[in-house]
């Protein structure tokens, strides 16, 4: 009996490591997809900023603004760099509020309500 004990537990405790390692996945690919969501607001600032540089006749002063707004995207972006590198806990939440099956994403308060910059004609 003694060596089906030592197989029951032994088969015990490798399932909860199994799932341990399962958890620990599932946590980094949250994470990851927390981070991505966090990231491409400011990148798309980025894309559309330099799309809008390369047409042709844009005013001098519209360059300027959006030139304001890559640099403030390029700083937001530095630091949820900053941030991720530093943080060692995370709070998950619904990626669609009340649609757990949308899955979970890292819940970033300090970006969470920031709105990207706006240009001067992007005021209403």
């Amino acid at each position: 009996m003694s060596d089906e004990t030592t197989t029951a537990e032994e088969t015990s405790r490798r399932l909860a490591i199994a799932e341990m390692q399962v958890e620990r996945s599932k946590v980094v690919m949250e994470s990851l997809a927390g981070f991505c969501h966090a990231l491409g607001q400011p990148s798309t600032v980025l894309l559309s900023s330099i799309e809008l540089l390369k047409m042709p006749g844009v005013d001098e002063e519209t360059k300027k603004q959006v030139i304001d707004m890559c640099h403030e995207a390029v700083l937001e972006i530095k630091s949820l760099l900053a941030e991720m590198k530093t943080r060692r806990e995370y709070v998950a939440e619904a990626y669609l509020a009340g649609k757990a099956e949308a899955g979970n994403m890292i819940s970033l308060p300090e970006w969470r309500d920031k709105a990207p910059p706006k240009a001067s004609w992007d005021k209403n």
